[in-house]
């Protein structure tokens, strides 16, 4: 929003990650948050909680006309952005749904795009039993809608990966999504082996891949890809970015 008023000409944005005293670890032991045999199990019926990772994460942002001029290399464009909080739920770790679909249909109403047009998204995915189910319903309620069994969404989790960088967790899917978008290929879903029985899929053209797979059929291979990006805070906060 700085860069799009004038206020600023490039902007970094980084997010960070360490854990240096085990304390928040205990504690999330005792809250029973964490997977007991270490591994994220994002969409999968096996899913019992995420895994604590490390990490930093940082992007330069500027104006697509300053980079273009500069001949810089540009790897994705930001085309839109929303945040929102999360508002009532059961609990404080429990998400909300509506309030994922208010965050997704704002930020793609910005980007100006259909939501029938996004062909991947980098999910928030903590690997839940109860996260992931209400995460894909939102999903399927705004980028669902309307959409054919020849254009099905992607969904990917970096969390399968590297674990959750918590406060670093939204700039790592970030860097994900940038590449997926460079390279036209998501890469498989660790540790995916049966989908979590309350994931409800009808009537959602949805691809969980299981091996590397190829994107921007729908344009030839030749045009613009885009691609989605949640970040869910644990207080509250709702992010989501259209690229």
């Amino acid at each position: 929003q700085n860069l799009r008023r004038g206020r600023c000409n490039i902007a970094l944005v980084a997010g960070v990650n360490l854990m240096l005293t085990p304390h928040v670890t205990v504690a999330h032991c005792k809250a029973r948050m964490l997977s007991i045999d270490g591994r994220c199990k994002t969409f999968d019926a096996s899913a019992d909680g995420y895994v604590r990772g490390e990490g930093c994460s940082a992007v330069a942002l500027k104006r697509l006309s300053d980079a273009t001029a500069a001949q810089d290399r540009v790897l994705a464009v930001v085309k839109g952005t929303a945040v929102n909080q999360d508002g009532r739920s059961a609990s404080l770790t429990a998400p909300n749904g509506p309030s994922q679909e208010e965050v997704i249909a704002t930020a793609l109403q910005e980007a100006q795009v259909s939501p029938t047009d996004v062909e991947y998204v980098e999910t928030h995915g903590t690997g839940t039993a109860l996260g992931d189910p209400i995460e894909v319903g939102a999903l399927k309620a705004v980028y669902g809608a309307g959409r054919s069994a020849e254009r099905p969404l992607v969904l990917g989790a970096v969390k399968t990966n590297i674990g959750h960088l918590e406060a670093g967790a939204g700039i790592a899917g970030l860097l994900k999504a940038v590449l997926v978008l460079l390279h036209r290929e998501a890469p498989p879903n660790l540790h995916l082996k049966n989908l979590n029985p309350h994931i409800n899929v009808d009537g959602f053209p949805v691809v969980f891949p299981h091996e590397r797979m190829a994107l921007g059929k729908w344009t030839g291979g030749g045009g613009k890809v885009l691609a989605g990006l949640s970040s869910f805070g644990f207080g509250g906060t709702n992010a989501h970015v259209v690229l």
